[in-house]
């Protein structure tokens, strides 16, 4: 399954049931929705490996993602602007934005980060 168009809003594939819908609805982080996203992310890197682009149709869904949930987590931390994610302290907060900083431009780059390297 696309992890990346079940995850964006604008594709027919869309799915209130993915990481970004339950992240945007309930307002909860669910991990494992975003390690299904997060291993796509994997599983697509070694796809494009050997190419010099990302084609456009997945370059951009996951940059849109990236950047929601990037302003998303961003505005958890802005009491004035009425966004809190549910259920984790700060400090999982801030492990989580650092991974998914750390794996999406891992994708970006071509070069994914090592797992066992990633906080929590």
């Amino acid at each position: 399954m696309n992890q990346i168009n079940r995850n964006f809003a604008w594709s027919n594939e869309y799915s209130d049931d993915s990481f970004v819908g339950i992240f945007h609805e309930e307002n909860l982080w669910d991990d494992d929705e975003y390690f299904k996203l997060e291993n796509y992310l994997y599983e697509q890197c070694e796809v494009y490996k050997d190419n010099d682009f990302i084609p456009r149709n997945v370059f951009w869904p996951a940059m849109r993602i990236h950047s929601y949930l990037s302003l998303s987590i961003g505005c958890h931390f802005d009491s004035n602007d009425g966004f809190k994610l549910e259920g984790l302290s700060q400090e999982q907060v801030y492990q989580r934005r650092e991974r998914l900083q750390l794996v999406f431009e891992g994708f970006f780059k071509g070069e994914m980060p090592n797992k066992k390297y990633l906080g929590y």
